[in-house]
């Protein structure tokens, strides 16, 4: 029998946890093997996942060097030798490295055997799209209580239509926010105008309270949970959504979702409007509506079940020599 795949992770936001241990379920399933993580940093390791926290992303003043001269010649910069590349490179200390991050950041350019992004370029076939939501806010491929909501979500229930009632929510909206970006900041501001946003979160300076920890018991009182992604790029999709549409509100949305996968009849999203001003409008409409709303908030939030077929022929291409026949 063969041994075990050692896993470790690099630029990690915090220690192992279930959704670290979620990627060792997907790599079992795409090697047909046994997967275990492990801590040591100096120990040589079959497989690294690494992200983009913690760490100086700036390359050193050789390659930056290189690359000014380098310019000025007549061949121009030769970036195959990653080295010389201006974007993060894998660490050296396992055989294999990909590349992940639940953050908003396009896969690096250079010597990684295969990435797992919110992209949607396949990137040479390196790469395969794995949105944050499938490994945090849903039971695709392990059943995992969620960080962001407190209670585990499941793409089945997702799929189905449900029972919710609007007399039941007597508040108007809640926001859970750490990270104050303007446009977020912009369109709270707008949605204020019109019905009162309650605020837990970071940017409140509440973060440590009760109610901001206990999303989903603190969003039964609400009609709307405000959901807007940090940035807007194409396949750019994290828990936002699914989890505002779990707690049985209405997600009031900002996202682009190409693949298909969130059903728009259940949101309200701001992409599918000419301007803020029209978001808010249709948002005041269907918050006085009782049967309006009941529609909506009732739709399933997704409209077809994730596939990983993508992401396990990706990462069984890229780690060939691992898979077990």
């Amino acid at each position: 029998m063969n041994r075990a795949v050692t896993l470790r992770f690099g630029h990690w936001p915090n220690e192992v946890s279930d959704g670290e241990k979620v990627f060792a379920d997907l790599l079992s399933l795409a090697l047909n093997r046994e997967v275990v993580i492990i801590d040591d940093q100096d120990k040589y390791a079959d497989i690294q996942i690494e992200s983009v926290y913690g760490r100086n992303m700036l390359p050193s003043f050789r390659a930056r060097s290189y690359r000014f001269l380098a310019s000025h010649t007549k061949n121009g910069i030769d970036f195959s030798k990653s080295k010389y590349s201006p974007n993060q490179q894998p660490s050296g200390r396992a055989k294999y490295s990909i590349f992940f991050t639940g953050e908003n950041e396009r896969p690096p350019y250079g010597d990684w055997d295969c990435y797992l992004s919110f992209d949607l370029n396949s990137y040479g076939g390196k790469n395969a799209y794995l949105p944050l939501w499938w490994i945090t806010s849903s039971d695709l491929i392990r059943s995992t209580v969620s960080p962001y909501l407190g209670r585990p979500i499941t793409v089945d229930e997702m799929l189905k239509t449900r029972a919710v009632d609007y007399k039941s929510r007597k508040k108007f909206c809640v926001a859970f926010i750490g990270k104050a970006y303007p446009f977020r900041m912009q369109a709270i501001a707008a949605l204020s105008a019109i019905g009162r946003v309650d605020i837990y979160g970071g940017i409140a300076r509440n973060a440590g309270k009760k109610a901001a920890l206990a999303k989903f018991e603190t969003a039964q009182n609400y009609k709307f949970v405000f959901a807007f992604e940090n940035d807007l790029f194409p396949g750019y999709v994290t828990e936002k959504a699914p989890e505002a549409w779990a707690t049985g509100a209405i997600p009031l949305y900002w996202g682009s979702d190409p693949a298909g996968y969130l059903n728009q009849d259940a949101m309200i999203n701001l992409v599918n409007y000419r301007n803020l001003d029209d978001f808010t409008k249709r948002v005041g409409e269907v918050a006085d509506k009782p049967q309006l709303w009941n529609r909506i908030a009732n739709q399933p939030i997704l409209k077809k079940r994730p596939d990983l077929e993508e992401v396990l022929y990706v990462l069984r291409k890229a780690l060939a020599p691992l898979v077990q026949r």
